[in-house]
């Protein structure tokens, strides 16, 4: 929405509640109708100014980084006949939000939102001293030429190289940046209008509901080169990004006898409207020449998805309460890939809800609930690569998706011996159905021997064909002493997958959640809740290599307050949270034939690690201080500090794909030793942020009040100085109210 279209309706509804001019006469009716309205308008106009350091996207993500006036409206009005309710904030052309809600004495009410907020994306560097110049109409994929005393840019990874053994470096891996001065952004619009319609005499609604979210702005798009067995090219470049997606919702709901009833019916649709990327990607595809015709990747292909719902539910009031719905859908992706013949997707679905709740008594509860989904999948059984791909000309063969049913039942007790005390207990299973699963055949590429024939894959996929998840679920909540001064709850769960579908799934779950808070006064209180995880799967096996993962989590909250004297009040929270995983890793596994002595023969290689380790520590402490200097001028004072550590610590020492170090003279490849060395340093993360907070409020009288607030942003990498970043801003605002 343009920020004119949204002065314009700002101007229309003052104009509409009678804040403009009223030269009409009016007879005594309209005046009484007057007399009984209300109305009330507060005004906001200030500036809000910004001052950066380094790079400031990550020390305020989510934020346009523009000095500007700012503006805010706030209305709300009571005309006897109808309600209405209006907000606009506006901040900038890239961070406003507004809303308005009418309500015609619950005949009509009409809901309108639109909001946009900005939300700024990292550039990788991928700046390592190539250069071909910025691609333009003419020459949409410049060629690399590397630039011998190119400088590498700050943030880069450095490329790859190995000595061979005459002393020559050899290229493994290398970076490029076709833009490597573009900075990255979106903006992200959200526009919502929804309209709800009663009937005078009967006891029907009408619903219509309109969603739009959109993404407009530049971001990093990073990809590899085809064909890394000799040297990986790691390539940047700015994408354009412009997607909508839209929703549209309609449906009727009466009350006929003990029963409501409710049709709906849904539509959505995704629409990228910015072209595929393409690219030539150098010489690094096996000796073929793209630069005639870019060769198109990564593609988000457009979706849509249509729905239709019934609804049922009894009163929610009464000792047996129930409802069900059902829907059916479906799903289309299109594909509009023109380089290769595009696939396309198509999905089939119903899914069905059912719930029943029962109070015998004021002590007891019981819920029954049922869920079901089942999913029919589709999509082009072939597509032809043509010249792009290395197949002979062959199509190539798109693998069947997985039709799933999914089936969830839960039974719920909850007993109250008395007031202050609730005991709970859940039991829930899941079973899951999968169709084209199993294990079907390897994948086989060119046959050197037979180059003509085609290339096969494995038609199935490697997952369970079914599989049963339950969960057991025990809780408590505990309210004691007078006005509930001392509150305790807390609940353990325990689950179980018979046969997980995935190595990043788990058969067995434990969880302990417990939480408290004591406030025995209005001048201080105390809260803290924790939650613990574990994790563990130990029957996934891939490659006839098995796997173990187990997963610990841990999370911790605190948080007080103190109010030593009358309008003096401070408060202290405190967060601990805590991810670790121990999981076998499969680098890469395979046979290779060596040619030299004393082998003459195949050799197979593995490169794994039983028992790679990630772990991640966040902590994050928050001071407040809020003052209540005099009647009329008061201030909140903030600080916040948070670290955040992760590392990656794989553990793998392999030589390979040869025995030893060896030189290839045939293929001008040098085969190293393959270890995990690096891994560890690329993938760690320390991080510190800091943040304060500053805001005066000052009461001037009845109808005019005055704020001041100061604000400071700090990201720092301790592994590198490229995020490194600082904002500041300076805000002023006058407030006027009637």
């Amino acid at each position: 929405m343009k920020i004119y279209k949204l002065i314009g309706t700002t101007m229309s509804v003052l104009l509409l509640t009678g804040i403009g001019a009223n030269i009409a006469l009016a007879d005594m009716d309209e005046i009484k109708a007057e007399e009984n309205s209300k109305t009330d308008i507060n005004i906001i106009a200030g500036y809000r100014g910004v001052s950066e350091d380094n790079n400031p996207s990550r020390a305020l993500e989510y934020d346009s980084l523009k000095s500007s006036p700012l503006f805010n409206v706030d209305l709300a009005t009571d005309q006897g006949s109808y309600f209405l309710n209006f907000n606009f904030d506006y901040l900038n052309e890239n961070d406003y939000s507004g809303e308005l809600n009418l309500n015609s004495k619950g005949l009509a009410q009409v809901n309108l939102r639109s909001e946009r907020f900005f939300h700024n994306l990292d550039h990788i560097p991928y700046n390592n001293g190539y250069t071909g110049g910025e691609p333009t109409a003419a020459v949409p994929d410049p060629p690399l030429v590397r630039v011998p005393s190119g400088t590498p840019a700050e943030g880069s990874r450095p490329d790859g190289e190995f000595t061979n053994s005459l002393g020559n470096d050899v290229m493994r891996t290398f970076y490029t940046d076709q833009n490597p001065k573009d900075d990255y952004g979106l903006k992200l619009d959200t526009n919502e209008f929804k309209v709800r319609v009663k009937h005078p005499t009967y006891p029907a609604h009408l619903n219509l509901a309109y969603w739009r979210y959109e993404k407009k702005g530049d971001k990093q798009l990073r990809f590899v080169g085809e064909n890394c067995a000799t040297a990986c090219h790691m390539q940047s470049k700015t994408r354009k990004v412009d997607r909508v997606t839209e929703e549209f919702k309609a449906e009727v709901d009466a009350h006929v006898g003990i029963v409501d009833l409710g049709l709906e019916t849904l539509f959505r649709t995704f629409h990228d409207r910015e072209s595929i990327p393409r690219d030539n990607f150098g010489s690094h595809d096996r000796g073929r020449d793209f630069s005639g015709n870019p060769l198109q990747h990564s593609e988000d292909p457009d979706s849509q998805i249509t729905e239709l719902t019934l609804k049922a539910n009894t009163a929610p009031s009464g000792g047996l309460v129930g409802s069900a719905s059902f829907t059916i859908g479906k799903r289309e992706n299109e594909s509009d890939l023109t380089s290769i013949s595009p696939v396309k997707a198509e999905t089939d679905y119903y899914k069905t809800a059912a719930d029943a709740t029962y109070t015998p008594s004021e002590n007891w509860t019981f819920n029954l609930r049922y869920r079901l989904l089942d999913l029919d999948s589709d999509n082009t059984d072939q597509f032809s690569a043509g010249s792009y791909g290395n197949t002979n000309n062959n199509p190539l063969e798109v693998r069947d998706p997985v039709d799933i049913t999914r089936s969830w039942y839960e039974a719920i007790v909850n007993y109250r011996p008395s007031r202050h005390l609730t005991l709970k207990g859940e039991l829930r299973r899941e079973d899951i159905d999968r169709s084209n699963t199993g294990h079907g055949g390897e994948h086989e590429s060119i046959d050197q021997n037979n180059p003509n024939d085609p290339i096969q894959i494995n038609p199935r996929w490697e997952l369970p064909d079914e599989e049963t998840i339950t969960l057991a679920k025990l809780g408590f909540s505990a309210r004691l002493l007078e006005k509930s001064a001392l509150k305790f709850s807390g609940w353990v769960s325990i689950q179980h997958s018979d046969d997980p579908a995935y190595g990043s799934s788990f058969e067995d779950s434990q969880q302990l959640f417990l939480s408290g808070s004591y406030n025995p006064s209005p001048f201080w209180g105390f809260l803290a809740n924790a939650r613990f995880l574990k994790q563990e799967n130990d029957s996934q096996e891939l490659y006839d290599y098995e796997f173990k993962r187990d997963k610990d989590q841990q999370n911790i909250n605190l948080g007080t307050y103190v109010t030593p004297g009358e309008g003096l009040s401070f408060d202290l929270n405190y967060g601990y949270f805590h991810t670790e995983i121990d999981q076998g890793i499969l680098v890469g596994t395979g046979e290779y034939f060596v040619p030299r002595f004393p082998f003459f023969r195949p050799v197979n290689y593995a490169i794994a690690d039983d028992s790679g380790d990630y772990e991640q520590t966040i902590n994050t402490l928050t001071l407040g201080m809020t003052w209540q200097i005099l009647e009329a001028l008061s201030c909140r004072l903030e600080g916040h500090y948070s670290e955040s550590e992760a590392s990656f610590s794989p553990d793998f020492n392999v030589e390979g794909p040869y025995p030893y170090n060896i030189y290839d003279f045939s293929s001008d490849i040098y085969y190293g030793t393959q270890t995990s060395s690096d891994l560890k340093e690329i993938s760690e993360l320390d991080i510190q942020q800091i943040g304060l907070r500053g805001r005066v409020n000052w009461k001037i009288d009845e109808e005019w009040s005055c704020s001041m607030e100061a604000t400071y942003d700090d990201y720092d990498d301790k592994n590198s100085n490229y995020y490194d970043g600082s904002v500041q801003t300076a805000m002023v605002s006058f407030s006027r109210s009637w």
